[in-house]
């Protein structure tokens, strides 16, 4: 007996089938559409990850060390790579500097004279005399007092000829604790540039100097950086722990946020004001604008508060203050482009460029949309404009819409799927009859 197939039961399986592939396929492509946008669009930086990459690796490192002390183990034999000259009131003399004894007159000569590792100097008739801890100039008088009677006649000098070289512990948030080779004219900007920089957890303004006497001096490192001073940035000398501590947690921090090269976590200073903190970090730019610059903060009911310290109607206020848990979000500099773009996500703001211009950049599909179909909202005023040629500014958001014929399209496949399924329904009677 012939098995007989009912002809619109398997046209309607066959037209459901089609449809669930079409329907899945469309769900694949949409996911897919979904993740590449999320994946292009902006993300909240990883400044762990960023740093991990620019990091050198340790057998670099320790090649770079190896260089270096053969460049130590030199430098007996070349000129002393020096600022300036040493100022002999304040250069500290200690084991291992080098110095030449000159006697001039009838006979003349000169004998290179080793301050030993007790820190005694041993000159020819005159036995060993105490310098360590002493500065230059303290160490020639009391050398040349006790040499004058057995050289009538003859003029002494002492002068320094090679300076020393010692070790130096750097520990804490530096990328290669370890001790180190520095000689008298190493500062503590060096140390820490021995020893890798600094971490991204560093809180460069409490860099502490631990001596071996016990005393203890502070550097901060921005303001160096910052501003080039040298007042804090002291020579090392033998023995010092150079300890670089951590940002922590606590009272006295703040976070940026919004900019990817000035977010994280700072310590800010009692009082400190605003704008003085954004110049420290050096966090300003030529087109940075101020009016835009917002401040979060907990007010005493513990609700989140907006402040806008330099927008216009804030103008001739008193200076704004920083407390600790301030979140500063910085006005950005990027520009959003979404919609019918193969790359939409955050790009770098320019000056004096249109929707297109970026839209261009984001790889605009002209052939599913229309150029003139650009829409721009402005974050600094919330107004929405539409066309090629509008300038963007910092924070816009560019969108590139779906052209009309892409879009009734999109609409007349779906109307069409769904009359197939109603069709192949009706004809396989599961609709009923009228």
């Amino acid at each position: 007996m012939k098995r007989v197939t009912n002809p619109p039961l398997l046209l309607l399986f066959v037209l459901l089938l089609s449809g669930g592939q079409r329907l899945g396929a469309q769900i694949i492509d949409d996911d897919q559409a979904l993740r590449k946008k999320q994946s292009s669009m902006p993300k909240a930086i990883n400044f762990y990850e960023l740093l991990d990459e620019n990091r050198i690796t340790r057998e670099e490192f320790d090649y770079w060390k190896r260089k270096r002390m053969q460049k130590l183990e030199e430098r007996l034999t070349e000129m002393e790579a020096l600022e300036g000259a040493i100022d002999p009131d304040i250069y500290l003399v200690g084991p291992g500097d080098v110095f030449y004894f000159n006697i001039w007159g009838g006979s003349e000569d000169r004998y290179p004279l080793t301050v030993s590792p007790e820190g005694t100097l041993y000159i020819p008739s005159a036995g060993e005399i105490p310098v360590t801890g002493l500065t230059l100039n303290e160490v020639k008088q009391r050398v040349l007092s006790a040499v004058e009677p057995d050289y009538e006649g003859s003029r002494i000098t002492l002068s320094l000829a090679v300076v020393r070289i010692f070790r130096v512990h750097v520990t804490g948030e530096v990328n290669f604790p370890a001790t180190y080779t520095a000689n008298a004219v190493d500062r503590v900007s060096e140390m820490i540039t021995q020893a890798g920089g600094v971490t991204e957890r560093a809180w460069k303004g409490g860099i502490q100097i631990r001596h071996r006497d016990g005393t203890m001096d502070r550097f901060d490192l921005a303001a160096f950086e910052r501003d080039g001073l040298l007042d804090n940035n002291i020579h090392v000398t033998g023995g010092d722990i150079v300890y670089v501590p951590s940002v922590g947690l606590g009272a006295g921090l703040i976070t940026v946020e919004a900019d990817q090269e000035f977010s994280g976590t700072y310590r800010i200073a009692g009082g400190e004001d605003l704008l003085a903190f954004l110049q420290r970090i050096r966090a300003l730019k030529r087109n940075t604008d101020l009016s835009k610059l917002v401040v979060v903060r907990e007010g005493e009911t513990g609700k989140l508060e907006n402040y806008k310290p330099y927008a216009p109607s804030e103008a001739g206020k008193a200076d704004f203050i920083l407390t600790s848990g301030d979140r500063v979000i910085l006005p950005s500099q990027y520009v959003y482009v979404k919609g019918a773009v193969r790359q939409a996500g955050a790009y770098p703001y320019v000056f004096n460029l249109t929707a297109k211009e970026y839209a261009g950049m984001a790889g605009g599909d002209y052939r599913s949309a229309s150029i003139t179909s650009v829409s721009v909202y402005h974050a600094r005023t919330g107004i929405t404009e539409k066309g090629a040629d509008v300038l963007v500014e910092p924070g816009d958001i560019v969108h590139l819409n779906l052209a009309w014929h892409q879009r009734v399209g999109d609409y007349l496949g779906i109307l069409y799927t769904m009359a197939s399924l109603f069709l192949a329904a009706k004809a396989a009677g599961l609709l009923g009859k009228n």
